[in-house]
């Protein structure tokens, strides 16, 4: 029985480099997305700013002004495409199982470095990239939360100004930073190049929104989740081969005590022995 615990230890191991997604829905990219593919070599934080600042150079443009925003939002809508991104069976396989059987978004890519590996995002992974660009840029981010959208706002020269990575608009630089936009349903839904009815199909209706906390950290749980159930991921196949060596160990233990006790019980049957024969040598 205890040589079953070898298979399973060999099976945990080898989920940790199997490739494989069971919670993501097989779909490309849509034709009207203003994806490069090119930039899928962008695959960290890093690799992202180093872009985004070689650009803004070249224009004559300071990383804190509003201009760099423009830009760091263009390149992070280019980046990705629209498509929710979780972790694979080779990341976190306890995750990922954890998903497929309870329904939960908990093995969702939460941190900008871990959605980078992945050439798609939804809404909230695309616009959590921009604000950790951002935010390296000392610009403070505020979560903007509609019914089914998620976009931010970023604090410049003194005003909040509106970004959104994932949905391709083309809302100005001076409404941006006007409160009435999001209150204003036409005017919202024509600088995305939609209908309000269409605008309220996708996002919900966009005066229903909610403002969060200034640099609120995105999925604090589910990032330590994440954390601890990646460790037990990878270490999971030392739990049975563990068992097995206790268990192996455990058995020759028994069998070096079963044969010492044999050979003590030997040895006083001998000692017994060579006493009763003395005792009838005596005796004739």
């Amino acid at each position: 029985m205890k040589y079953l615990l070898i298979p399973v230890a060999i099976l945990l191991f080898g989920l940790n480099f199997f490739n494989y997604n069971i919670n993501e829905e097989d779909s490309a990219y849509l034709i009207r997305e203003n994806y490069d593919p090119a930039l899928i070599r962008l695959n960290s934080l890093d690799k992202l700013e180093a872009y985004a600042d070689s650009l803004t150079l070249e224009k004559n443009i300071l990383p804190g002004s509003l201009e760099y925003a423009i830009i760091a939002e263009d390149i992070v809508g280019r980046r990705f495409y629209h498509k929710y991104a979780t972790q694979d069976i080779n990341e976190n396989f306890i995750a990922s199982a954890a998903q497929k059987i309870t329904g939960l978004y908990i093995s969702s890519k939460i941190t900008a470095d871990d959605i980078l590996t992945k050439s798609y995002g939804y809404c909230g992974q695309q616009n959590t990239v921009l604000m950790e660009l951002l935010l390296r840029k000392k610009h403070n981010y505020r979560v903007v939360y509609f019914p089914h959208h998620f976009a931010i706002e970023s604090f410049i020269n003194g005003h909040w100004y509106y970004f959104d990575a994932n949905i391709e608009h083309d809302i100005l630089t001076y409404q941006r930073a006007d409160e009435l936009l999001l209150n204003n349903q036409d005017s919202f839904a024509l600088s995305y190049h939609k209908t309000v009815n269409e605008m309220t199909q996708v996002i919900g209706k966009s005066v229903d929104y909610r403002l969060g906390k200034i640099n609120e950290t995105q999925g604090a749980n589910a990032q330590l989740f994440q954390t601890v159930t990646k460790l037990l991921s990878r270490g999971a196949f030392l739990f049975p081969l563990c068992w097995f060596l206790y268990l192996f160990v455990g058995a020759n233990n028994k069998k070096v005590k079963d044969l010492s006790n044999q050979k003590k019980w030997l040895s006083q049957l001998n000692q017994a022995t060579m006493w009763s024969n003395l005792k009838h040598l005596k005796i004739t």
